[in-house]
């Protein structure tokens, strides 16, 4: 199993940008003594309450400051980007990072994201297969002639392209059945997001494996995942620890427009149950088996990790990343 650190923002303007820069720096630097072997960036726009510096120039720097850990962009917005664009971008970081990136993409969610593109919310899917595709031929090395509904490229045999063997990895980020076939179909891995609850979290696994079965494709391939951890004491501490932040963040998400069939519950009555039906909460030992039950039941390949939540001091979320790298990633290592 591999570990990953997830740079997420829970600061809007107020707070020096620089602030931000530096507990990011913190978090990779720590976690790359600690041994986690990836760094993980998404992407929003335009954003008020979260503030989300673009994925691409960050991890290039945040590379410098960790050189041995891959990066992965969680995820870029790739039914808004220009695809041509990102293939060069994401071409770049992999050279710069002597060939340790990963190209995570998804479809997006937020309305006035989509307004600020220019982008009709209806034609997300068909942009997004119709970018990928093309990213991935401009990133083969082959002449491209390619005439899309959105984009077309003629006669292009483009220089800017990765040095990784066998090209960037594609994870394919997204919480519904369509995007988890989607996944399936034209990426390499299942990015999940941390929103599914444990059953439909292995529901949606079975149907990736599922699906890549039905087109013929390997099932021996990366499963990323992401679920929320609080290490506490043990578990009553840990949902308390988890009421506390629970609900700030997720608000937020939805205030931005993430809905779908995976939406967590967020009614006072079910927020307790909606918490545990969603998070790994306790003690190192309880947090260790909850990671290896995931690994030996789903495949998880890669576990991302977030300590940072809008509201906990960045000291704290400094010692929940020390003392899952030194418990946590110790005993399941061991």
């Amino acid at each position: 199993m591999k570990f990953g650190i997830l740079l997420t923002s829970v600061y809007d303007a107020s707070v020096d940008a620089r602030v931000q820069r530096a507990e990011h720096e913190d978090l990779v630097r720590t976690s790359e003594q600690l041994g986690f072997d990836l760094m993980v960036c998404g992407q929003h726009f335009l954003g008020s309450e979260l503030r989300y510096f673009q994925p691409v120039p960050w991890l290039t720097h945040m590379a410098q400051v960790a050189p041995s850990m891959e990066v992965a962009t969680g995820i870029v917005l790739l039914s808004m980007v220009n695809p041509v664009d990102i293939a060069e971008q994401m071409a770049t970081l992999d050279v710069l990072t002597d060939g340790r990136a990963i190209f995570g993409a998804g479809l997006g969610y937020s309305g006035h994201e989509f307004d600020a593109f220019g982008v009709e919310p209806g034609t997300r899917v068909a942009r997004f297969e119709e970018s990928l595709s093309l990213v991935k031929q401009l990133w083969s090395g082959a002449e491209v002639d390619f005439s899309g509904k959105f984009t077309s490229v003629h006669g292009a045999r483009p220089s800017v392209r990765p040095i990784r063997e066998g090209g960037i990895p594609v994870w394919v980020g997204g919480q519904a059945a369509g995007a988890v076939k989607r996944a399936a179909r034209m990426g390499d891995a299942w990015y999940s997001p941390p929103f599914p609850t444990h059953t439909e979290l292995a529901g949606l696994r079975r149907l990736f494996l599922d699906t890549r079965a039905a087109h013929g494709l390997s099932l021996d391939g990366d499963f990323p995942l992401r679920r929320e951890v609080l290490l506490a004491p043990d578990r009553v501490a840990g949902m308390d620890a988890a009421l506390e932040r629970y609900r700030a963040r997720y608000e937020t998400y939805q205030k931005w427009g993430l809905s779908g069939e995976n939406t967590p519950i967020e009614s006072g009555e079910r927020l307790r149950a909606d918490i545990m039906d969603r998070f790994i909460l306790g003690s190192a030992a309880e947090v260790a088996d909850g990671l290896a039950k995931l690994a030996e039941d789903l495949g998880m390949t890669h576990f991302v990790y977030k300590p940072h939540w809008p509201g906990l001091p960045h000291r704290e979320a400094m010692k929940q990343l020390e003392e899952f790298g030194t418990k946590v990633v110790a005993e399941l290592t061991r």
